[in-house]
């Protein structure tokens, strides 16, 4: 006996909405570089997930007996899931563990002030008291930078030092020495750098910066992809769509030569002590995060919860900044601090705790 035809409909689109889903799971192990607009697939995985999500709804409510694909589905991409949404139980970081930021601080916040002509971005780190504190688009004039930045964390966070890719300045604070810098890699403005802390003697902790490859996009950009996530009714959303994919496949490919860079001096420093961090300008599911977090822990995928959104502008509600540490480090408490808005990112931190 044939089945009703809006019990095979509903098959189709739960086995249509869960290969899609899969694909785009799996386009992390591929290079932009081979495959450009793999490059922005990562983008549409939580509209995949919510298509999967409601497959499973209309099954259980239309066809229960096919409620299992998308719950297959689920199960198939579990991880994938769970490095964009990790759901974990909360744990307090033991005694000495080191507090680790980092903040993309857009020119510290275009240089505003507070009452006592203190820079925002400082007080916010003043208040956070990070024992190793990394910034992103740290431009500022030097004067400037010593006086409302500087003088006042050196207190907490004695030692500095940073590199410039060209205008963008990727530093570090840290309240140990910093003995050591290399550059891991550079194009245009971005950038990764390795700085080499002495947490005690005979003690050599890498800390690795990133910030990478921007999807260079400009405010009508961003005012389009809103419109398409929020009134796509009200646009030329195919046009638009081409335009948005285009911009952001092209700057997936120099995105992922630096996380390549990344991933193999990480590689080539493979038993030695590393925290790493910084802004990837890429969502969780990409070959950048996948090819930069092999052999690290994510701290936010093992300790925090949510989405994480760390980019604070239109409707892009995804995570673009982590925190990553070696295997001799368990992470705790991995936050992305939402009330801290002097940037168009907000700041992660997260404590890690020697194992």
């Amino acid at each position: 006996m044939n089945e009703p035809f809006h019990k095979r409909l509903i098959t189709g689109a739960a086995w249509f909405s869960v290969v899609m889903l899969w694909l785009c799971a799996a386009s992390v192990y591929v290079s932009p570089r081979h495959f450009r607009l793999l490059g922005a697939v990562g983008m549409a995985f939580p509209f995949l997930l919510s298509g999967v999500l409601l497959m499973f709804i209309l099954s259980l409510l239309f066809a229960p007996r096919r409620s299992w694909i998308p719950l297959a589905g689920l199960a198939g991409c579990f991880f994938s899931v769970r490095a964009y949404f990790p759901l974990n139980l909360p744990g307090e970081p033991p005694e000495g563990a080191l507090k680790v930021l980092s903040y993309n601080v857009k020119n510290f916040g275009d240089g505003t002030e507070d009452t006592d002509g203190q820079n925002v971005v400082a007080d916010y780190v003043e208040m956070a008291a990070p024992d190793i504190f990394c910034f992103q688009e740290g431009a500022m004039l030097k004067d400037k930078f010593d006086t409302t930045v500087r003088r006042p964390l050196k207190k907490i966070l004695p030692y500095f030092d940073s590199i410039n890719v060209t205008t963008n300045i990727i530093g570090c604070l840290s309240r140990f020495p910093i003995v050591g810098k290399e550059e891991i890699c550079r194009h245009g403005t971005n950038g990764a750098v390795a700085f080499k802390l002495l947490p005690a003697p005979g003690d050599t902790l890498i800390v690795v910066n990133c910030h990478l490859e921007s999807m260079h996009l400009s405010i009508e950009d961003r005012r389009k992809y809103h419109q398409l996530v929020k009134q796509p009714e009200e646009g030329d959303v195919e046009g638009n769509s081409r335009l948005l994919v285009s911009k952001i496949s092209r700057a997936s490919v120099d995105r992922s030569l630096q996380a390549d860079a990344v991933a193999d001096y990480l590689e080539r420093r493979r038993g030695q002590s590393v925290i790493l961090c910084g802004d990837f300008n890429d969502t969780p599911i990409s070959y950048t995060r996948r090819r930069i977090a092999s052999g690290l822990t994510d701290a936010f995928q093992a300790t925090g919860n949510g989405l994480g959104r760390s980019f604070n502008r239109d409707a892009i509600i995804v995570r673009i900044d982590y925190l990553m540490c070696s295997d001799d480090w368990r992470p705790y408490k991995c936050t992305v601090d939402r009330a801290a808005k002097a940037s168009d990112h907000y700041p992660i931190y997260a404590w890690f705790a020697r194992r």
